[in-house]
């Protein structure tokens, strides 16, 4: 190769002389013919790849406008490249974040499944009665409810305090030959005792009469129906107060060969539980008072009444 260079240029040279322009040149002959000599050897270099659907991408930022409808995207084809994966994939993981948000809180949503008016209202009773404050389980043989629940709201417990009462009436939604009668109660010794308590639906006068009828009554002793019952009743509206509403189921228990009092031969109770809660405020309360005169269940203390709602 040396030696071609050395012939090229020499040829160049006399090219150059021929034509009488040396003098130009003199100097700088050897630049100018360096400068035009043909490379004698030309450096290999390896052919630009062309990029291929897995190169490296731009990474994501933050800024970039994603379009979560699935059905509409005029941004992207058809044919997707990974990174219309990556795109088209980030909002469906922040949708399921949020989703999950949604459904924890349903989940853990206190005493979600505690729904104890369904649990004592229900196929089990002989007629369930709905007097639209009040629903009342009935019971034919009992001739008596085995179970109450209603609603206290905050906001009219004690509005209005009607101060007039209704008087008691039979239940005409209830056959005849299943009711419980006034004269029932007359010298049995036994208070005509709510379970659904008057003073907590004397806000207006269909209310309070709905706590009149004769299917939402009880016998109960006096003194506990007088002081005992009646503390807890208030307990109630206190809380509903607080709460801004509250669920309230009775339970009222009978043994098995129960005492009868009246012409129609109703039931008396051995005792009653009463059911408080609030299943958005993570609050639930269960008491239960005898229906005698022994002195546990004449103390006045509510906290002395406190069982276990599981046990009910």
């Amino acid at each position: 190769m040396f030696f071609i260079r050395v012939i090229l240029n020499s040829v160049l040279l006399l090219l150059m002389i021929g034509c009488g322009d040396i003098d130009e040149y003199d100097t700088n002959s050897t630049n100018v013919v360096e400068q035009i000599a043909i490379p004698t050897s030309i450096p290999t270099q390896s052919p630009t790849p062309t990029p291929s659907p897995t190169s490296t991408i731009e990474p994501i930022t933050d800024s970039v406008d994603i379009d979560t409808d699935n059905n509409s995207d005029d941004s992207f084809s058809a044919s997707s490249s990974p990174i219309d994966t990556i795109l088209n994939n980030r909002p469906v993981v922040e949708s399921n974040q949020n989703s999950t948000v949604t459904e924890t809180q349903t989940d853990t949503t206190p005493n979600r499944n505690i729904v104890y008016k369904d649990r004592f209202i229900n196929s089990s009773c002989d007629q369930i009665l709905d007097k639209e404050f009040l629903v009342i389980c009935y019971d034919y043989g009992l001739k008596m409810a085995t179970s109450v629940a209603y609603l206290l709201e905050g906001d009219l417990v004690e509005e209005l305090n009607i101060a007039d009462r209704p008087s008691f009436y039979e239940e005409e939604l209830i056959e005849k030959r299943y009711r419980a009668t006034y004269s029932d109660y007359t010298h049995s010794g036994y208070d005509r005792g709510h379970l659904a308590p008057d003073a907590s639906f004397d806000w207006s006068i269909e209310s309070l009469e709905a706590t009149y009828s004769l299917a939402n009554i009880i016998p109960q002793v006096p003194i506990v129906n007088r002081e005992v019952w009646a503390r807890i009743e208030g307990y109630a509206r206190e809380k509903a107060k607080e709460l801004g509403e509250l669920d309230v189921v009775n339970v009222i228990k009978f043994n098995s060969t129960p005492t009868r009092i009246g012409d129609n031969k109703i039931a008396v109770p051995i005792g009653y539980y009463k059911i408080l809660y609030n299943q958005y405020m993570d609050y639930e309360e269960c008491f239960y008072y005898g229906n005698n005169t022994d002195s546990k269940n004449l103390d006045i203390n509510i906290s002395s009444h406190i069982v276990s709602c599981s046990n009910i």
